[in-house]
């Protein structure tokens, strides 16, 4: 094995820890916005439109600056 095989296994384990660290995808639990709860969700995401997506996410960033006091 040279140094161009180990470094692509090396770069592969890399990759897999990466994705295996990665946070879990959002999905809804019954179909319906995870933000506003009263409108179906755009098929493959968890949110009725990117507004809701962008809301959602800017809560959480701000909850959690609120904690943390970053």
């Amino acid at each position: 094995m040279d140094d161009i095989d180990l470094a692509q296994e090396r770069e592969e384990a890399r990759l897999s820890a990466a994705l295996f660290a990665r946070a879990p995808r959002l999905v809804s639990r019954n179909g319906n916005c995870i933000w506003c709860t009263d409108e179906p969700v755009v098929a493959d995401t968890a949110y009725c439109s990117a507004e809701c997506d962008e809301d959602y996410h800017k809560h959480h960033r701000e909850m959690k600056q609120r904690i943390t006091g970053e």
